[in-house]
């Protein structure tokens, strides 16, 4: 499989329903990928709290992507 390039708008958006619909219906807690990308090794950690105490406010709100 070749690279395709960048996602498109429409692309990202459906990224990002498909993963809420996965963590809201088979996650359990939480969820470690990891995958080989084009340069290196990429590491996934979906969960239910932020991966620091009190480090809420560093991660980027995405409701707006998903007309929440």
């Amino acid at each position: 499989m070749g690279f395709l390039g960048k996602l498109s708008d429409a692309e990202f958006k459906q990224m990002l329903e498909l993963l809420k619909r996965y963590v809201e219906n088979d996650m359990d807690q939480w969820e470690l990928w990891k995958f080989d990308a084009k340069f290196s090794k990429i590491y996934v950690n979906v969960s239910m709290k932020p991966s620091h105490p009190g480090t809420e406010e560093a991660y980027v709100d995405m409701n707006n992507f998903l007309g929440c």
